[in-house]
């Protein structure tokens, strides 16, 4: 590898500077005792050259004057001389030494791909010349881009051989930097076909002086390629501001270098067996969840966390303690199983005595969470049905979640796993009612998870009422009837419920209750402008999303898993901004698709323009996370790119429950933090 100087020639004094005070400095020290030029070497990392490129026109009378430095300095000098022009009488014969120009630092810019360096100097030559200097340079990259100014009156130097001693005018020229390294410009180096010298050759000869008949070729593609890059703001502008563009990304990533988004584009997640450095990808990038249920957010161990953190006595029924500890200790699933069963059937007629038994059982495997977690999930085949799916959740959620110390454990664990896999919002539905057996006030509940949240840094969250429709329909109308009324003091008589409080969530098996049938229900919410989100399409046909956005103005849907069999629902999903929320793991469970023919949605979603978000649904029933569920999402696809992964963490913030501001402040701090992100990360990506 070799550290190339390229200039241009005017005169053989101008470049004096550069031949005996940048080749070989330490052996020639032109620049002795001028401690200004050692601190410019220092602080812009500039090594000693090892060849310097002479670019001159034909009729320049110190090319004999440059052969006698090279001789008496012993100095690695190529001279190359544009055939057929001795000074620049025409247009045409400018833009062929710019061509020549271009060619030459095309060639020496190869040596940065080795591992030297090139430097490009503007002191010597006419202006034209230093201008198309500076151009190469811009399109093909440098390490230092220089110029040399007089210091004194040059006459005595300009009679001189410069053959003398080495430094006589040390002091008398100071070099200068104009820009420090520069990568190449983008019209040249992006695209399926850059400009490489490859195709553009150039050779010296064996001698010292080469003399070259350039073709105007290489000023020609660059100028094509100017031209064509004309457009580029305009793309840009079309880009972000077309309401039609189904790709809608972070507008700040259209700032980084266009090669460097063709990379993203094409950077496979999943599909290809590299689990690991895709996860790691995934991890660290933002992420928002919009639709997470806290009633299923801990795994098998954390439950046995949660129900420790209780303060119910472990010592008031000893024969159901032994009975427990036994069957834990001997590992007897079937025992296990008969226990679960008893303890549902207590559940049905006295809650306080259950939540006891509950809690004593859940103690005894504090030592063996894998038995529990064998307890609870067995060996099961995908797909498993809604009914099977929400059994997995059991022992959690309106189960467990009852007093101050369950809710509190249970939210912090939650928050960490967020805080973990880089959630920056998460919007957590619950259904606070369900959580005051054992004495609570659903205020009381609210408060105890904002509590939690409000002290965690870095995540941002709302809350999602949830309005359950797996009773009879006059029972789910009245607990329509009492939520609009709580929601209602809630918002004026808690101001941080206020703040947090982002919408209705009707969930539960889709079959118990048509949207249809609870539209005069729904008619507060609406009258309210509460944003409304609803479980519709997952085990159900299309027509019950339908329903969901024409019955009940539903501005997402959780799953919509059968939206492709109506194309003209799906134009209005795409034309009123409705969002879809797909979760891979409790789909593949539910419904099945990663060993089956099913086809899953999300490609043909994104294709289509659809506002698809990726998300979890239960964390803890499906063994996931945020990232884990896009890794879920590529697999079931085929594997998509890191570009549509940022766009789909984007399609979240576009139609999460949450205030314009708070939205604004969102899609900065992400899309900053992802830009960060592809800067740091641009290696690994080539």
């Amino acid at each position: 590898m070799n550290n190339i100087l390229v200039t241009t020639l005017g005169a053989s004094w101008q470049i004096a500077p550069e031949l005996l005070g940048f080749t070989n400095p330490e052996r020639y020290d032109f620049f002795k005792d001028n401690s200004a030029v050692d601190e410019l070497r220092r602080g812009y990392n500039i090594e000693s050259v090892d060849e310097t490129w002479i670019i001159s026109t034909e009729n320049q009378k110190d090319i004999q004057k440059l052969q006698g430095w090279s001789e008496k300095w012993k100095l690695n000098i190529k001279i190359v001389i544009c055939k057929g022009i001795n000074d620049f009488s025409n247009q045409q014969e400018i833009e062929k030494m710019r061509s020549l120009i271009y060619r030459v630092v095309l060639k020496a810019s190869d040596t940065r791909h080795q591992g030297g360096k090139l430097y490009l100097s503007l002191s010597g030559g006419r202006k034209t010349m230093s201008a198309d200097m500076q151009e190469a340079g811009n399109l093909f990259g440098f390490d230092a881009m220089l110029h040399v100014i007089e210091t004194k009156t040059m006459g005595e130097i300009r009679n001189d051989t410069l053959l003398g001693e080495a430094g006589k005018y040390a002091n008398d020229f100071m070099p200068i930097i104009i820009n420090g390294k520069t990568d190449p410009g983008f019209i040249v180096s992006t695209g399926d076909n850059p400009i490489a010298s490859v195709n553009f050759p150039f050779d010296f000869s064996k001698e010292i002086l080469t003399v070259y008949d350039e073709d105007n070729s290489l000023a020609k593609e660059v100028q094509k390629r100017k031209n064509q890059s004309s457009q580029l703001y305009s793309n840009f502008y079309d880009n972000i501001v077309s309401k039609s563009n189904a790709r809608d990304i972070f507008r700040k990533l259209y700032f980084l270098h266009p090669e460097l988004l063709r990379k993203l584009k094409e950077f496979k997640i999943g599909g290809h067996g590299n689990e690991k450095r895709d996860m790691n990808i995934l991890r660290a990038l933002p992420k928002a969840d919009l639709h997470s249920h806290f009633g299923g957010v801990l795994s098998p161990e954390e439950i046995i966390q949660t129900a420790i953190a209780e303060n119910v006595s472990i010592q008031k029924d000893k024969e159901w303690q032994s009975r427990a500890q036994k069957a834990v200790d001997t590992q007897n699933i079937d025992e296990l199983q008969r226990i679960k069963k008893e303890l549902f059937e207590i559940k049905q007629s006295d809650f306080k005595l259950f939540y006891e038994k509950l809690i004593v059982f859940f103690s005894a495997f504090s030592n063996n969470a894998s038995l529990f977690e064998k307890l609870i999930f067995g060996e099961q085949s995908y797909p498993i049905g809604i009914e099977a799916y929400q059994k997995l959740g059991d022992f959690q959620g309106s189960s467990l979640l009852q007093t101050g110390n369950t809710i509190t454990k249970a939210a912090e664990l939650y928050a960490k796993k967020l805080i973990q896999d880089n959630v920056r919002y998460v919007e957590i539905r619950c259904s606070p009612y369900k959580y005051t057996e054992m004495g609570l006030q659903e205020e009381d509940v609210v408060n105890l998870i904002m509590d939690v949240f409000d002290n965690t840094e870095k995540i941002e969250y709302r809350l999602l009422c949830i309005i359950g429709r797996d009773a009879k329909h006059a029972e789910i109308k009245n607990s329509i009837k009492n939520s609009i009324k709580k929601i209602e003091n809630l918002r004026k008589t808690n101001e941080r419920f206020l703040k947090k409080f982002a919408g209705i969530d009707l969930a539960g098996t889709e079959g118990a209750c048509k949207p249809k049938d609870i539209r005069d229900d729904f008619m507060p919410f609406l009258e309210k402008c509460i944003p409304i989100t609803i479980h519709a399409g997952e085990t159900e046909a299309v027509s019950n999303i339908w329903e969901a956005v024409y019955h009940l103005s539903a501005d997402r849907i959780g799953h919509g898993l059968t939206l492709l069999n109506n194309h003209d629902l799906m134009s209005r999903f795409i034309d009123k901004n409705i969002g879809v929320e797909l979760c891979p793991s409790s789909n593949d469970q539910i419904v099945g698709y990663e060993k089956s023919e099913n086809e899953y949605p999300l490609k043909k979603y994104m294709e289509k323009g659809l506002k698809v978000t990726i998300n979890t649904d239960n964390i803890g029933i499906s063994r996931t996370s945020s990232s884990k569920e896009y890794y879920k999402a590529a697999q079931l696809c085929g594997g998509f790119s890191l570009w549509d992964c940022l766009v789909l963490i984007r399609n979240s913030l576009s139609v999460a429950f949450t205030d314009r501001e708070s939205r604004i402040k969102l899609l900065r701090s992400f899309e900053d933090e992802i830009y960060d992100w592809c800067l740091q990360n641009e290696t690994m990506l080539y």
